[in-house]
């Protein structure tokens, strides 16, 4: 969908912000409800035989999959499902034996590159398989976590058992992926694909902030406030990430049975005030750099708002970080 500025400015210029943030948060609230029904209808069972249901979510980074999971996971259980989101980010290996393994293999990185961190070699598949095979036979699991902090996998303490009427949610980048998660014995897998796919037009619409920006955008200011990430690195980062998505991502989506547009109008006057605050902790040689990743002529057709409130199972919370310092 084409959103053009001149519209979202003049939510701002008649101070009815919150209209905007009713209407764009409507639209996933709707959303929701139609992959819930969809979720049920797959679930139903005119006999009330037990059942152990997955939902597989991928999608490109800062599309809300974190978000978009633990909401998803509240509203099933509010429908009486047992839920558990898992992340597929548990199931890294330690990161020396990722380098030592990529090492072995001969993909070593060009100068100026980084290790492969998203590749399906990257991840404990075999263990992932055990343990989500052994969930869906009613066997309790004890769940990992990682620490990236010390680049390791660890026993969290957490025990799941299904009890009945369970749906696991699982996210992450390799989510989808069949190596990954088919035939682990559930009863059901429904796959969702999540992505801002709204596209952003200047007056006129000829000049575009594409979808992909958009992410750069909540990305760049959501490391900055909860990772310690300046935007220097994550401009760094960018161009492998997007390499990754266009290797292991996107070529997932012909499995989706369902879309989910994470796009909220009201973001962008939001992100075009924080990225140009942001943008001024550049160098002038990252500055330069920077119109890869942004285009800043079409995003100053858009005005700069912030102070807003949200509701608190909004997608954006993921990506609302309103500070200077």
């Amino acid at each position: 969908m084409n959103q053009e500025a001149f519209k979202i400015n003049k939510y701002i210029l008649e101070n009815k912000f919150d209209d905007l943030i009713e209407l764009s948060e409507m639209v996933h609230k709707n959303q929701y409800e139609m992959l819930l029904r969809l979720i049920q209808a797959a679930n139903s069972s005119d006999n009330n035989e037990p059942f152990v249901a997955a939902v597989l979510v991928t999608g490109p980074s800062s599309s809300g999959k974190t978000t978009f999971s633990n909401v998803l996971e509240k509203k099933l259980d509010a429908l009486g499902f047992n839920c558990t989101v898992i992340s597929i980010d548990n199931y890294y290996y330690g990161r020396d034996e990722i380098i030592k393994n990529q090492i072995a293999r001969g993909d070593i990185p060009a100068e100026g590159e980084s290790y492969d961190f998203e590749c399906l070699e990257a991840f404990n598949v075999e263990f992932f398989r055990e343990q989500m095979s052994a969930y869906a036979r009613g066997e309790e699991i004890e769940l990992p976590y990682y620490d990236f902090t010390i680049g390791k996998m660890l026993m969290s303490g957490k025990k799941i058992k299904a009890e009945g009427k369970d749906i696991l949610i699982v996210e992450g980048i390799q989510a989808m992926n069949p190596a990954m998660c088919d035939n682990l014995g559930f009863t059901r897998t429904f796959k969702v694909y999540i992505c801002p796919f709204n596209v952003y037009a200047a007056d006129g619409g000829e000049d575009v902030i594409p979808s992909n920006q958009v992410r750069f955008m909540r990305r760049t200011i959501r490391d900055f406030a909860k990772r310690d990430s300046s935007m220097g690195y994550t401009m760094y980062l960018w161009p492998a990430v997007r390499a990754g998505e266009e290797k292991y991502i996107k070529p997932m989506k012909k499995y989706a049975d369902f879309f989910f547009n994470s796009s909220l109008p009201y973001e962008i006057p939001f992100l075009k005030k924080r990225i140009f605050e942001l943008r001024e902790t550049l160098t002038d040689e990252e500055k330069e750099i920077m119109g890869k990743y942004v285009n800043m002529e079409a995003l100053e057709h858009f005005l700069p708002y912030s102070g807003f409130e949200i509701p608190e199972d909004s997608i954006f919370n993921e990506f609302y970080h309103d500070s200077k310092n």
